[in-house]
């Protein structure tokens, strides 16, 4: 998820900046968001999954999609994140 997600701790196969993604049910229960906790807004967490990488970890394969969602209008954004809050 690149340099921005990454915590730099090996589990098996997964380098520093993979991880796990946790199932989307359940999201508009969540009090915080990302791997770590560090957000609890939503919108903060989408957009924390894109980097274009550096020397240690290359970019985020998150990038087109969140490429993708800046895309939207803003009625548009509004509607994906109250999706997700419903799950």
């Amino acid at each position: 998820m690149g340099p921005g997600l990454a915590d730099d701790i090996l589990q098996g196969d997964a380098r520093g900046d993979e991880f796990r993604t946790a199932p989307l049910w359940g999201l508009g229960q969540r009090i915080f968001f990302l791997h770590d906790g560090r957000t609890n807004d939503l919108l903060e967490a989408i957009q924390a999954h894109k980097s274009g990488g550096n020397a240690q970890f290359g970019p985020s394969e998150a990038n087109a999609v969140i490429q993708n969602f800046d895309a939207l209008d803003e009625r548009q954004k509004q509607d994906v994140l109250n999706f997700l809050r419903s799950l």
